[in-house]
């Protein structure tokens, strides 16, 4: 057996072991799990050479990059979605596989990122994902979305100013937190008008994660 089918084993088993700890093992099917893995093996190639994510190792990808980012999935409404600082496809890629039937807008201003998501976009055949190679303050869609989402991208102050001309009443807004979250709310203070939503994300492997969701209130006549 060679050395590339051992790795591809053992990553799909570690990708299979998580999504069975995250409840998902039967919301993705076996061809979405093969072009995760087939996603993170790109990753790695890119990585060698344009520095996408500190992140080298591909089995410490599968936690930190897929589960981490399908761990939203349960919780993702529908509709178009946009993902906020994207990087490298975090979370945007992972949760357009998982949901061939959505739109997903991945925004992302660095020009190294922006031709990787757009490789790994062709590669893995995923007609359900474009890029707007730009920074969120610049993105203008002729349509808000339905769906904003941003995973650790900036401080949840930071991300609410830089989304703010996004966010119609009908938008929800799911952010993506470490353990510092409970600071973050302090220093917000638009947190206090809001309805937020805070949930834990038990994503195996890593420290606690959250995913706090919110829209705008619609103002009543």
């Amino acid at each position: 057996m060679t050395k590339p089918e051992l790795s591809s084993q053992a990553l799909h088993a570690r990708l299979n072991a998580g999504l069975v700890a995250l409840g998902l093992d039967r919301t993705v099917g076996a061809e979405q799990r093969d072009l995760l893995i087939h996603y993170v093996a790109l990753l790695q190639r890119w990585n060698a050479t344009h520095n996408l994510t500190a992140v080298r190792d591909p089995l410490e990808m599968v936690p930190r990059h897929l589960l981490d980012s399908l761990a939203v999935l349960p919780y993702l409404p529908e509709g178009a979605v946009v993902d906020i600082g994207s990087g490298a496809g975090l979370p945007g890629i992972p949760l357009a596989i998982c949901c061939p039937a959505q739109a997903f807008t991945l925004v992302e201003p660095a020009a190294k990122r922006v031709a990787f998501l757009r490789y790994a976009i062709a590669d893995l055949g995923l007609t359900n994902v474009q890029v707007a190679p730009q920074g969120s303050e610049d993105y203008h869609p002729d349509l808000l979305p339905d769906v904003i989402i941003s995973r650790a991208t900036a401080p949840l102050a930071r991300l609410d100013a830089m989304t703010r001309h996004l966010q119609g009443p009908h938008t929800w807004v799911l952010a993506q937190k470490g353990p510092g979250v409970g600071e973050e709310l302090t220093d917000w203070p638009r947190a206090a008008s809001l309805h937020i939503t805070r949930r834990d994300l038990a994503v195996p492997g890593l420290p606690p994660r959250f995913l706090l969701s919110w829209r705008i209130p619609v103002a009543t006549p």
